[in-house]
């Protein structure tokens, strides 16, 4: 007789589709049970037999996973829209944020429900100064996310050792007066790609999983900042603001997560994501970010607002140019200019005209042909040339092109003297920089036309906290 092996699992997706989720027992937090998902219906098991193996659900008996928030089953819902409303009226009662902001928090709240099925694990960081809400809006994360922990502080030994067996929603607070920044640091920047593997000890871990963390003001880290959706906080002079601790938040707070985990399973393997205006205009990162926002999104109108606010801090999160790649492009531009004709610029006539724009600007060094070559190339103009009197960029309708996409997208002065008088490129409309795209122009209206579709609106569950 042949024994079948046993493994403990937080979520497992079988052959036949059956979906197999660890929540906690109703009538036991310290006991977990399987929630299995087959043919539409719900029901909870202590263990699961498939063809080939039992299946456990994880044990919450490490110390550890004790604290880490799992929902206590699922609950019917009436469709997607109704749960953003949901989310967006519980923030509401907590936190003093504009519609836009309770909008961009529902939708990453969401989003950390359907982490497998994301193309990036997204991150989100509140920034404010001191007594503008940023713990209170960690707590409500705390109390929404999927598989949430909340943490002041974690090492990474504790930290892969989570990820490896469950996929948290990983809450950090006071993460600006963390004793290791730099540990704290690294810890941020992996994870964020699914599929990757972090070795330790000769170990393999998964350390993909969402991230929140708060600051005073943002790093000096652009690389982390542009994985993050930043939500910005004020001190409020609301006086009719619920505590998180209240009863009433806690209750409504457990029925969201039982409805969230029931929009889970129903939408695990039905997602798919339509192009909206906007998103052709986002770079590689962000439209990452973008993407596992809108996933699991079915408004068109929310998808839209996603891809103008994208824009708009993908356009703030670029990190400025140094003096010399300034200088070069400022000098491509007045060259472009004043010579129509040309089809080619040496090297050497480029690195003089700068070293002259650099003396203008009062830098105190000079260019060599050599660094305006590596900024050319940083810049992508790479149509380039070697002859007898040395290197030639080649002046091209796409390095022209070129030249004027980078000048706005980075925001460059130019030089006002330059003659723009029948140049169709310097008014394109195919070559607005990022965050300036004609259909993000009106992020306001485009995203949620009428606003009483969403958020606010949606109180008629929220009457008891009204009134509270």
């Amino acid at each position: 007789m042949t024994t079948k092996p046993v493994i403990e699992t937080d979520f497992a997706e079988l052959p036949d589709g059956t979906l197999l989720d660890t929540v906690e027992d109703p009538n036991n937090p310290v006991r977990t049970l399987l929630a299995v998902y087959r043919d539409q219906r719900v029901h909870y098991v202590d263990q699961f037999e498939a063809e080939d193996k039992i299946v456990l659900p994880i044990s919450r008996t490490s110390e550890i996973l004790r604290h880490v928030r799992f929902s206590r089953g699922a609950k019917p819902y009436k469709s997607g829209d109704h749960l953003l409303g949901a989310l967006g009226a519980m923030i509401a009662r907590c936190l003093d944020m504009s519609e836009l902001q309770r909008v961009l928090l529902s939708c990453f709240i969401l989003s950390t429900w359907l982490p497998e099925k994301l193309p990036i694990a997204p991150y989100l960081a509140f920034v404010g100064l001191p007594r503008s809400g940023k713990s209170t809006a960690l707590r409500l994360l705390d109390l929404l996310c999927r598989r949430s922990l909340l943490t002041s502080e974690i090492t990474s030994a504790a930290f892969y050792e989570t990820c490896n067996r469950v996929t948290p929603s990983l809450v950090i607070d006071e993460t600006a007066t963390a004793g290791d920044r730099r540990a704290l640091f690294h810890l941020l920047r992996v994870g964020s790609t699914p599929g990757s593997v972090a070795i330790r000890k000769n170990k393999a871990f998964n350390p993909y999983c969402p991230k929140v963390v708060c600051w005073t003001e943002l790093p000096n880290d652009q690389a982390l900042n542009s994985r993050c959706v930043i939500i910005p906080l004020q001190e409020s002079e609301r006086k009719d603001l619920l505590r998180v601790t209240d009863p009433k938040i806690q209750a409504f707070a457990d029925h969201i997560r039982q409805m969230l985990q029931q929009y889970r399973l129903e939408n695990f393997n039905r997602l798919s994501l339509a192009r909206v205006p906007g998103d052709e205009c986002l770079n590689s990162r962000s439209r990452d970010l973008y993407e596992a926002l809108a996933l699991p999104i079915d408004d068109a109108n929310i998808r839209e607002f996603l891809a103008a606010q994208f824009q708009l801090q993908q356009n703030f999160n670029r990190e400025p140019l140094s003096p010399v790649q300034a200088a070069v492009l400022r000098t491509l531009d007045w060259y472009i200019h004043a010579n129509g004709t040309d089809t080619t610029c040496a090297n050497s006539d480029l690195t003089d005209a700068v070293n002259l724009q650099l003396k203008y600007d009062q830098e105190l060094f000079h260019a060599t042909p050599h660094k305006v070559g590596h900024v050319l190339t940083s810049f992508g103009l790479t149509e380039r040339e070697r002859t007898n009197t040395g290197w030639m960029l080649l002046l091209s309708r796409d390095t022209r092109k070129r030249i004027h996409t980078l000048l706005r997208r980075y925001a460059v002065e130019t030089d006002s003297s330059v003659n723009r008088e029948g140049c169709g490129l310097c008014s394109d409309a195919q070559i607005l920089p990022a965050g300036t795209c004609k259909s993000a122009q009106e992020p306001e209206k485009t995203a949620l036309g009428d606003e009483s579709k969403i958020g606010v609106s949606e109180l008629g569950e929220l009457r008891a906290l009204k009134t509270g």
